[in-house]
């Protein structure tokens, strides 16, 4: 049988050199190696899977490889692979070994070696670019001939993993600020930066498991729902999923109808060429009036463009973007982008439905799920998020399903990192603990970057909140240490949240201000009734019975607390020294 290897980009690795010459005879197989990477082998005949592992059985020969806790079952299964939650499992021949989640074993690298199965057996062989990355394993194998397992010089210190050393870093982090001693003042001050790393060192660890979950839960929904649709940039060649989020992923050019990456619109923008002249047919991209733009977009309309005819459907509907208000008219172009299987357009029918449109439209809740649903399955970013909340909320006729929102809204998320919905919905489900590995880091995180779609206060609200309690966690209860005050920027965002008519930040917001004005934020001085202490003019979140005290607290550290609260992006805001 014909076998293909499959470029797997763990590292450079002969082992198919090796196994061609071991089993040419025997098995009577062709390999193909990529010769730069590390092969998975998949059967040549079928859809090569998608995912981290691979793994068939081929009579005489059985490979795999399984990585972030996937389970390779033996060659009785005809090779399956399944997910686990913490562990690997290889059999071969009748007998299994458990490597810990995320090392490579089969036709991989694991501990040092390449392994590989061949007739039922394990044989195993360490490779020179092997034992730069991991060491020699406790457990006995079989060594190949004329390799150097077992002599001397083969036992080498384990290279840990990047996940490895974030955990160690964070061990390490955590024993140091338990042996500093003492609960006075200056003691909490000079712990203050340590508990500031060691949220650092958390938050660098918890986004790094999250992105790679995100990535798990993508590649889920493409083996339910199909791959993702792609289009290769028209200048770099790089894949783009063209349906998932088309204005945040892409720029659409209105003169040709073609498209290019973001990452090439941010490269020629900053290169001497610019983008004042469309860099495919080369037209001028200077603005137009509104009335030239409608023409153009109804001529790519009128060429089957997909994102031309939803467009022109919605401007027609609502009567913007130069177009007249002709709601068949619009309802037709919609249906015909549907028509594509264009998810955009779908959605938009679906809120049609959704609601209903005079006579031009019958409101059904039934066909406007049946819509959405379509429009997520298809990799619409915004309609996954759409069905998150539906499915969190037991909203328009969904059940209520914690477990679906969750899925739906990290598939939202992972398609379009921007999507402010989606992030609104993962923020509160770390922050409520409705997820098996809740974050209070990650709840900040993802509330903060739906502020930046925040029209009602409540992101802002609930970011201030998290903010609040995740200061409480780093420094001890002690959130007004100066140089780790975190108040300076709960304020921020409260005051974003009232400005935005939220009632809960407005009453919070009182509360905090309250508090505040009643005694000396550096010499705890007491007010008396009526009187009015000098209120911080950049943070305006700190009140001082004299001039020296302000000064004194300005020097103390209060700077670095109104320079970091002005910080909008979470990490950055973490971060900061």
């Amino acid at each position: 049988r014909r076998l293909e290897a499959l470029e797997f980009g763990v590292g450079v690795c002969p082992w198919l050199e090796w196994l061609r010459s071991a089993t040419k005879e025997r098995a009577g197989t062709k390999l193909k190696n990529c010769g730069k990477s590390v092969g998975v082998v998949s059967q040549g005949s079928s859809q090569p899977l998608v995912g981290p592992v691979t793994a068939r059985d081929f009579n005489t020969l059985s490979l795999a490889v399984s990585v972030e806790g996937w389970k390779v079952l033996s060659s009785s299964d005809r090779g399956v692979a399944r997910k686990v939650t913490d562990r690997t499992t290889r059999q071969v021949g009748g007998s299994s070994r458990v490597v810990p989640r995320g090392r490579a074993v089969g036709a991989g690298w694991t501990d040092g070696y390449c392994d590989v199965a061949v007739s039922g057996t394990a044989t195993s062989q360490q490779h020179a670019c092997c034992r730069k990355m991991a060491p020699m394993s406790d457990e006995s194998r079989t060594a190949e001939p004329g390799s150097k397992v077992g002599h001397e010089g083969g036992d080498e210190e384990h290279q840990l993993t990047d996940e490895d050393k974030m955990l160690d870093e964070i061990a390490k982090q955590r024993i140091l600020i338990d042996e500093m001693p003492g609960d006075d003042f200056d003691d909490m001050a000079r712990r203050a930066p340590h508990q500031r790393k060691l949220g650092q060192l958390e938050f660098k660890y918890q986004i790094f498991a999250e992105r790679k979950r995100l990535a798990r839960e993508l590649w889920k929904f493409e083996e339910i729902h199909g791959a993702l649709y792609s289009e290769p940039c028209l200048i770099c060649l790089e894949d783009i999923h063209v349906h998932a989020a088309p204005s945040v992923l892409m720029e659409l050019f209105f003169c040709c109808g073609g498209f290019i990456c973001k990452s090439c619109v941010r490269n020629l923008r900053e290169s001497e060429l610019g983008l004042d002249n469309c860099p495919l047919c080369r037209e001028s991209l200077a603005a137009t009036s509104e009335a030239d733009d409608a023409a153009r977009l109804m001529t790519l309309a009128k060429r089957g463009i997909s994102w031309a005819e939803r467009d022109v459907g919605r401007s027609m509907i609502y009567g913007r973007g130069g177009f007249q208000k002709q709601e068949k008219a619009g309802l037709e172009w919609l249906k015909k982008a549907s028509a594509q299987d264009f998810p955009a357009a779908l959605s938009e029918l679906s809120e049609l439905h959704r609601h209903g449109m005079k006579s031009v439209v019958r409101k059904s809740q039934e066909k406007a799920n049946e819509l959405l649903l379509k429009a997520a399955n298809l990799g619409y970013a915004k309609a996954n998020s759409m069905l998150a909340s539906c499915y969190l909320n037991g909203a328009d006729d969904f059940e209520k399903n914690a477990d679906e929102a969750y899925f739906r809204a990290s598939v939202a998320f992972a398609l379009d990192n921007e999507n402010g919905q989606a992030a609104f919905i993962l923020g509160g489900l770390h922050y409520d603990k409705h997820v098996p590995e809740p974050s209070l880091y990650l709840g900040c995180y993802f509330w903060n970057i739906a502020t930046s779609e925040d029209t009602t206060g409540a992101a802002s609200y609930f970011y201030g909140q998290a903010l609040h309690i995740l200061a409480n966690y780093l420094n001890g209860g002690q959130v007004l240490q100066p140089g780790a005050n975190a108040m300076t920027a709960i304020f921020l965002w409260l005051r974003k949240s009232r400005d935005l008519g939220y009632k809960d930040a407005m009453e919070m917001l009182k509360k905090f201000e309250t508090i505040g004005q009643s005694y000396c934020a550096n010499c705890k001085k007491g007010a008396q009734a009526g009187e009015r202490f000098k209120q911080c003019s950049k943070c305006k979140a700190q009140w001082y019975c004299s001039k020296k005290c302000q000064v004194e607290s300005w020097r103390a550290g209060h700077k670095k607390d109104c320079k970091r609260a002005s910080i909008m992006k979470f990490e950055d805001y973490l971060n900061a020294k």
